[in-house]
């Protein structure tokens, strides 16, 4: 009975660290890349809005019959900061779409884009006469814009998928792993004993999520479908560099948690391992 209740102790204490990089991993995620204000402080710093603008300006000029005459009222309507307020609204539409609170996809409002146009138009014309005439420049552009209507509906509905399960799954790892818990305490029936093996799973935890961090940092410059990514924006004529960069501050903010979140996580296992009120700090394993 012994050895079986030393392997069983062990793959707890294994299955414990586990689960509490999973834990870590969860609540990062959900404080970086699932939050909206994480993205819009990205944009920010790198000014990606301006040349969002600017690439709004060059598909009106190229892709619609007409709208190469409006492009001197659309960039004195089109404000850098209104365009900011528009995105950030878009970003947090999708994200409550993405975490399940919402059960429609956002939708992009051109009308709002048109209405600003209308209210530029100077001269003596009425303003149904501006609004015809902002119409016929932006035609066949409809009023609103469902995400659906340009971005497949499998992929959409998948991303809202993983974001539900990122969202849940570390309460529901936080629920397993108070039965390890106490099935540790069951194998060892010795709260000092329970404490010392916390304290290992906590400094595993904590190195293997640092080490996952690194991990992370060097495989994403040659993962495929970062690449893949970029070079879709850079078909739009976004400059290439300032897609890099964006990847690596979404990286460098996730790696950044994932380092401090490791390293708090070893300091409290350590600290716990040296505070537990026993001579020895020998790890029991049977009885």
């Amino acid at each position: 009975m012994g050895p079986f209740r030393t392997v069983i102790l062990a793959i707890l204490v294994v299955i414990l660290s586990i689960n509490l990089v999973v834990i870590y991993l969860g609540f990062i995620l959900n404080k970086t890349i699932l939050k909206p204000s994480f993205l819009i402080e990205i944009m920010r710093e790198l000014e990606a809005y301006g040349q969002v603008r600017q690439l709004m300006f060059r598909m009106v000029n190229r892709s619609l019959p007409n709208g190469q005459d409006s492009l001197p009222y659309l960039e004195k309507a089109i404000s850098e900061d209104w365009l900011e307020g528009e995105i950030n609204l878009l970003l947090e539409d999708f994200y409550s779409f993405a975490k399940g609170k919402r059960s429609d996809t956002p939708t992009i409002w051109l009308q709002k884009l048109k209405k600003e146009v209308v209210n530029t138009l100077e001269g003596n014309r009425s303003y149904q006469e501006r609004t015809r005439l902002v119409q016929f420049w932006f035609d066949p552009l409809p009023d609103e814009i469902n995400m659906e209507d340009f971005m497949s509906v499998d992929f959409l509905w998948g991303i809202r998928n993983v974001a539900v399960i990122i969202t849940w799954l570390p309460w529901l790892i936080c629920v397993i792993n108070l039965f390890i818990l106490l099935s540790m305490y069951l194998a060892v029936l010795d709260w000092k004993q329970l404490v010392l093996w916390i304290s290992v799973g906590l400094i595993t935890a904590g190195a293997l999520l640092i080490l996952l961090g690194i991990t992370i940092e060097w495989v994403s410059g040659k993962m495929s479908i970062v690449m893949n990514t970029i070079d879709r924006f850079a078909s739009y004529e976004i400059p290439v560099s300032t897609m890099n960069n964006f990847v690596a501050s979404l990286i460098d903010g996730v790696v950044k948690s994932i380092n401090i979140i490791g390293i708090i996580s070893i300091i409290v296992g350590g600290i716990a391992l040296y505070m537990v009120p026993i001579k020895e700090r020998n790890l029991i394993l049977v009885k």
